[in-house]
């Protein structure tokens, strides 16, 4: 290997040790604050907690997680929060998750909602057909894309925080078999402020 093509190679070595050793001495900000103001009652949603899975504390045991059950009406909604502030890695694709509890992906759309928009699935298991909407949101903005959450986390992490506010990824499962709804998403992102 020539002189400088080595030289690049330990100066590339040693920034990565250096940025791995600061990152580990200044942990970024997280959003822990703004999840634990999400309300449990709010509007026409009566929530309480729902505890995680074994698998799902195994995926998400480093990071800050709201799970609820919201009741209203006669329906129910599930709510989950991720802040991934702590373990970017926890934070992943939905899809992968509802395949992996069993449910086959039977369409998708994006559809907009309150600063931005959300991803719509309907999903298929042995029980029937179900509902779900994820986005991610820095609190005003929202978006669908895992990409985009990817490129704020390593932009936030390089900056040590200063640039951009945290996203969270914000699933929502409709498991009764009725759809939805964007009235019932537009309603839960209002008075929940998710």
């Amino acid at each position: 290997m020539p002189r400088p093509a080595r030289r690049a190679l330990w100066l590339a070595a040693a920034v990565s040790v250096g940025c791995g050793i600061a990152w580990g001495i200044y942990p970024l900000s997280n959003a822990a604050e703004r999840l634990r103001a999400v309300p449990l009652h709010a509007g026409e949603f009566a929530g309480r907690d729902v505890a995680l899975t074994e698998a799902e504390k195994k995926v998400l045991g480093r990071v800050d997680v709201v799970h609820r059950r919201y009741a209203f009406a006669d329906r129910a909604v599930y709510v989950t929060l991720i802040d991934g502030s702590r373990d970017r890695h926890a934070v992943h694709d939905p899809r992968y998750c509802f395949q992996g509890a069993g449910w086959r992906l039977l369409d998708e759309a994006r559809r907009p909602v309150a600063g931005g928009e959300a991803a719509w699935l309907r999903a298929q298991n042995d029980r029937g057909v179900a509902e779900a909407a994820f986005w991610f949101s820095d609190g005003v903005a929202r978006h669908a894309s895992l990409g985009r959450y990817l490129w704020n986390s390593v932009v936030r992490r390089a900056t040590f925080g200063r640039v951009g506010d945290k996203p969270v990824l914000v699933v929502l499962q409709a498991f009764d078999g009725e759809p939805l709804g964007q009235a019932t998403l537009d309603a839960l992102i209002r008075d929940l402020k998710l």
